[in-house]
């Protein structure tokens, strides 16, 4: 939320906050003069009700504009956080965050000894879609997509928007056959659930390219051992996917 409509929300807190004192306490001396109070004992009865009353309504305006403040401060974090650490149009991970992942997952491997796999994901003939049907569209595509690739895979599965509509996947304790597998099941998915745009519909498919990742390498020879595969797949007619080794290039 814009700091500054969060200023003028709390001003007209308080404004409705001493406005509402000044009413209560100005009803409570009217109603003191109409019935004639003269008594000294009356007169401080009634101020220090005019006291309590005023106590209590502060004291429910600070809890008020307490629970405000905390739900916009929490809001303003959780937008924040997607911002820095999720991609507007899709919801995934976005690059840098990807990237970190990675690494991370990197050297959990290497200290459990367990496989770990990458797939770099581009959606086929994307320009085509957007210079045909619009950016609108292509965005639109975009989410489609990443929210395909999110059901099937598994919650420990991390994906992220790695540019343009290029997606890198990254796979704990998963070797390439398994990897393959799962990626499959991705691939198909997408080919036969088109996307609907007014009474048309567009099919879609995209292209993968999977590595396992050697425990002793940097981030970024695997994912270009990953993005190779990726145009591998792409030159041979895409809508298919394509496994590199880390010793051998291997097709399926």
């Amino acid at each position: 939320m814009n700091p500054k409509i969060v200023v003028i929300n709390l001003i007209k807190d308080i404004n409705k906050f001493f406005v509402l004192n000044i009413s209560v306490l100005m009803l409570i001396f009217s109603f003191s003069l109409l019935v004639g109070l003269h008594d000294k004992k009356e007169i401080i009865l009634l101020i220090s009700l005019a006291a309590i009353a005023s106590l209590i309504i502060t004291l429910l305006t600070v809890i008020v504009i307490k629970r405000k403040m905390e739900k916009t401060i929490q809001q303003s974090f959780e937008k924040i956080e997607m911002q820095l650490y999720f991609d507007e149009l899709t919801s995934v991970y976005n690059r840098i965050t990807g990237m970190n992942r990675l690494v991370e997952e990197m050297a959990r491997a290497r200290r459990s000894g367990k496989p770990l796999s990458i797939a770099m994901l581009d959606i086929d003939n994307f320009k085509f879609i957007n210079d045909t049907y619009g950016h609108l569209t292509g965005d639109k595509v975009l989410g489609q997509v990443a929210a395909q690739i999110k059901s099937i895979l598994r919650i420990n599965d991390i994906i992220s928007r790695y540019g343009g509509e290029e997606f890198l996947i990254i796979l704990p304790e998963t070797d390439e056959i398994k990897a393959f597998m799962a990626l499959e099941r991705v691939r198909e998915s997408i080919s036969k659930k088109p996307f609907k745009t007014g009474s048309e519909r567009i099919y879609l498919s995209v292209s993968i390219g999977i590595t396992e990742v050697d425990p002793d390498e940097n981030s970024f020879e695997a994912i270009n051992r990953a993005d190779t595969a990726l145009y591998q797949a792409k030159r041979s007619g895409k809508n298919r996917i394509e496994v590199a080794s880390r010793f051998s290039k291997k097709t399926f």
